[in-house]
């Protein structure tokens, strides 16, 4: 995890035995399990929530028209009429920006909503 070694494990271990004492080892390795443990779920949690929302994002109609189009312009699909196909993507990109404007103030207005009120 580290990159130590087993006989750098034992010269930790034996020092904290020394410093802490036999009785409260335990009660400590517990806790720090713990910590790890909750360590991780919240790590989980704030990922799964960020791939939630970009799928969110990502999984509209809008987006996936724009990422056709985008292929057809790779693969020299040229339309007649490329007007409609940019006035159609600037569109969904103005639309993807209020969105976020919109998604950002929500946030802040809860945040706001947390916060105690001073006494």
């Amino acid at each position: 995890m580290f990159n130590m070694g087993m006989t750098e494990m034992i010269i930790i271990g034996a020092i904290a035995l020394i410093l802490i004492g036999p009785k409260k080892m335990p009660d400590l390795a517990r806790a720090i399990g713990r910590a790890l443990t909750e360590f991780r779920k919240a790590s989980n949690e704030f990922k799964s929530s960020i791939t939630r929302e970009m799928d969110d994002i990502t999984g509209s109609p809008d987006i996936k028209d724009l990422s056709s189009m985008a292929n057809q312009l790779k693969q020299k699909n040229i339309p007649k009429n490329i007007e409609d196909y940019l006035e159609k993507a600037a569109d969904v990109l103005e639309d993807a920006g209020k969105e976020i404007e919109r998604r950002d103030e929500a946030v802040k207005e809860e945040g706001e909503k947390s916060k105690p009120e001073p006494t």
